[in-house]
Order: C-alpha cells, then sequence, then structure tokens
C-alpha cells in the first residue's frame, strides 16, 4: 500500500499527532517536485533538503509516540513510522534515482489481481499453483509491454524454456 494511503489512515486514526500530516505535505512536495524536475534529476541540494525534513519529522513521529503511545486498538501510524526509520533509503530513493517510480502504484494493481485469485475457492492450493499464477501474469504483463515483439515466437518461447526447479 502506498505511504500517503496510511499516512492519512493515521491522520484519521490519530487526530492528536502531527507527524503524520507533515510528513503527508512532505511527500507531496516531494513526488511534485520529482515531476517537474528536469531530465537530469534534482539538485543535490535539494534533495539533501528534502531528507533533513524528513529526519526532522520522523524525529518529532518519534516524540509523539513516546508523550503518546499507540493504543492497542490503532498500531498501523506506530508501525508505520517505523518502517519510515528502517527503510529511509527506500523511501527516498525516487529522488536520486529516475529509473525509481515515487510510488508503488503499478505493483499494488498486480498485487490487486493475485489478492482477488487467491480469495476464490478453487485456485491456488498450492504454491506450485499460485507459482504458475504469477508466471501467467507475468507472461501478460510481458507481453503487453513488449508489442512491437512477435506473439507467435513469444509464446512459443514462453513453452519451450526450462521450468524452475
Amino acid at each position: 500500500m502506498h505511504i500517503e494511503r496510511y499516512l492519512k489512515d493515521s491522520m484519521e486514526n490519530e487526530k492528536d499527532l502531527t507527524w503524520n500530516r507533515q510528513m503527508l505535505k512532505l511527500i507531496q512536495d516531494m513526488i511534485h517536485e520529482n515531476n517537474t524536475a528536469p531530465a537530469e534529476g534534482m539538485a543535490e541540494e535539494r534533495i539533501a533538503e528534502f531528507e533533513t525534513r524528513y529526519d526532522a519529522i520522523v524525529r518529532k513521529a518519534g516524540e509523539e509516540y513516546k508523550d503518546t503511545p499507540p493504543s492497542d486498538y490503532y498500531r498501523d501510524g506506530c508501525n508505520l513510522y517505523l518502517r519510515m526509520v528502517k527503510y529511509k533509503h527506500n523511501h527516498l530513493l525516487f529522488l536520486s534515482n529516475p529509473l525509481v517510480e515515487p510510488d508503488n502504484n503499478l505493483c499494488e494493481r498486480k498485487a490487486r489481481v493475485l489478492k482477488g485469485k487467491i480469495n476464490q475457492a478453487i485456485s491456488l492450493r498450492s504454491f506450485e499453483h499460485l507459482a504458475c499464477f504469477c508466471e501467467c501474469l507475468s507472461v501478460l504483463d510481458h507481453f503487453a509491454t513488449n508489442s512491437g515483439d512477435n506473439l507467435y515466437e513469444s509464446v512459443k518461447e514462453v513453452f519451450t524454456r526450462p521450468k524452475p526447479i
């Protein structure tokens, strides 16, 4: 799930905390600046600014959770804070690497298909079936993204390659 949705959820359930609003604003600012940056990428000074703001907000979250511990009812906000500390590099990688998307929407859309299939009663009764289903999704995605390739050759290649062990 995308970090923005977790932050919005935290804002709804932890109305007395302020770090989540600040982090949401920062994430939106970073994505906007990333989308409007020139092809060579964002300036190093600007990236350092964003990292400093990120660190300050994460420190504030730690202080707020120290003063107001998470309830047994809702721990997702605190868990998000802990993930943001642990995976800071991953969350900010899109600022310095233009090949990295700022969000994981594509990944989520692809996983949604699998989640729906898992909930159906008859399919995916073993890990072997799960592997086959994921492989089929991968093949279909490959066909969709490489429309210039010869479809017959692509399908033939799929069926003639060795099975994974």
